[in-house]
């Protein structure tokens, strides 16, 4: 089977704000349409409410239809496989944002997800660790494959999830999941979504294998971030457990939570060797025993390769978004993480400055980098900065915790719509300007 990229497109039915539609100046045709691109930063469950809340705001100042592409790393990922589920979350982000306050779902279901997947050959922590961040953080199970959204009606904004392969590390093969297709961004070499697990030698596929679900999926590519947060994080046992908290590490709870409940079977012969032996996932390599000079060594070794999460190299996905392939105007970057501003943004935005650069323990709520020519331009917004700060420190949400206390939930998701909602008109100014922009290209 040959390999390459896949230039398959499903464009989203975007619409201009509108506050723009409305000026009789601008005339937009279908071929003048902005690319406008959300990326979100990682940042745990800090970057899964932030960008609960930043898609909110935007649905309600009625901005988030100009969005072509949605994009991200680490916890912004975990957003985007439980809002997917809906086909039409775009022109509504209610139901989204209530269920992350609702009762989440049920252990049972919880429980025979992960004994469905223990029957699997390559059953890991990854798996867990999967359905701990959908059913536990999220309070939702997505049990969807990722190349369904490929066939549904194009009202949201096209996703694309992004990760990095441990044993190229070194090298920085990024890689990037969408509906249409999954491989390495830099090399140019994908498959089919739906083959992504599948078994290939030298370009061949020798054996098709069932499309990993949104949970499984979400495990495989954080398994690096999971274990960080596993060995720092400090979690209480479930309620109906015991009121006592269990020990000061993730690795226990996972022990408190197991072992008060059925079945038994699986707790001994599944989970608990995997957690005594710290085994997480790993994913077939469709490049394996690939002959091309492009691919490097460390792939083309390996039956299997090891996609860990995208933000211990870059904490934003701009890799998969720079570039002609898909030719942006506009990226709108809300910024979650918890580590020093403007870094991961220096690697795309035109303009980044000493005397910005002086601002970065004390940064505004909006940066704009204006790109030049063919470059795009960047709406940089710090989740915390000297506008909505409130004196409270980054390590307060940090990242490496257990689940939010509620009220930890709702700051962070206030914060983020406040700072959608305060820079709206700079945001409208900006879409305007790409409309502009891709004029000229076209």
């Amino acid at each position: 089977m040959l390999l390459g990229v896949l230039w398959m497109c499903r464009w989203p039915m975007v619409a201009l704000p509108q506050q723009l539609s409305n000026e009789t100046s601008l005339h937009v045709s279908k071929g003048s349409v902005p690319h406008i691109t959300l990326l979100a930063s990682g940042g745990g469950q800090r970057a899964a409410v932030g960008l609960m809340g930043s898609l909110y705001q935007m649905e309600k100042d009625g901005l988030l239809d100009s969005l072509l592409y949605l994009g991200g790393v680490s916890g912004s990922t975990w957003s985007m496989s439980s809002i997917y589920d809906d086909p039409q979350w775009s022109t509504s982000m209610d139901k989204a944002v209530s269920r992350l306050s609702g009762p989440g779902v049920k252990l049972e279901d919880a429980l025979a997800w992960l004994g469905e997947r223990a029957k699997e050959e390559h059953f890991s922590l990854s798996d867990i660790w999967g359905v701990l961040t959908s059913a536990g953080i999220m309070k939702q199970m997505n049990k969807r494959h990722l190349s369904d959204e490929a066939s549904r009606n194009a009202t949201n904004p096209y996703p694309i999830y992004n990760a990095i392969e441990k044993h190229c590390f070194s090298h920085g093969k990024w890689f990037e999941v969408s509906p249409h297709e999954a491989g390495f961004t830099d090399l140019g070499f994908f498959i089919e979504t739906s083959l992504l697990g599948s078994k290939f030698e030298n370009g061949e596929l020798l054996e098709k294998k069932p499309e990993m679900d949104m949970i499984k999926l979400q495990g495989q590519n954080q398994t690096e971030l999971s274990k960080h947060m596993v060995s720092a994080a400090t979690v209480s046992c479930p309620e109906c457990c015991t009121n006592r908290p269990m020990g000061t590490s993730f690795k226990k709870s996972l022990y408190c939570f197991l072992m008060f409940f059925p079945p038994v079977s699986l707790l001994t012969k599944k989970v608990l060797p995997k957690i005594m032996t710290w085994e997480w996932g790993t994913t077939r390599n469709f490049l394996f025993q690939y002959q091309d000079s492009v691919v490097p060594t460390c792939l083309q070794s390996h039956e299997r390769f090891h996609l860990i999460d995208a933000g211990l190299m870059i904490n934003a996905p701009y890799p998969s978004f720079l570039g002609e392939k898909r030719d942006i105007d506009l990226i709108i970057a809300p910024e979650y993480s918890a580590g020093t501003m403007f870094e991961v943004c220096a690697c795309a935005c035109v303009g980044l400055n000493d005397r910005i650069l002086q601002e970065r323990d004390w940064p505004k709520d909006c940066y704009v980098f204006e790109g030049k020519e063919n470059e795009a331009s960047i709406v940089y917004m710090p989740l915390f900065n000297r506008r909505n700060c409130k004196g409270l420190s980054h390590t307060y949400f940090s990242t490496f915790q257990g689940p939010f206390s509620q009220e930890k939930m709702e700051f962070v998701m206030e914060t983020a719509k406040a700072n959608m909602k305060n820079n709206k008109e700079t945001l409208l100014e900006q879409i305007h300007k790409a409309v502009l922009h891709r004029q000229r290209k076209s």
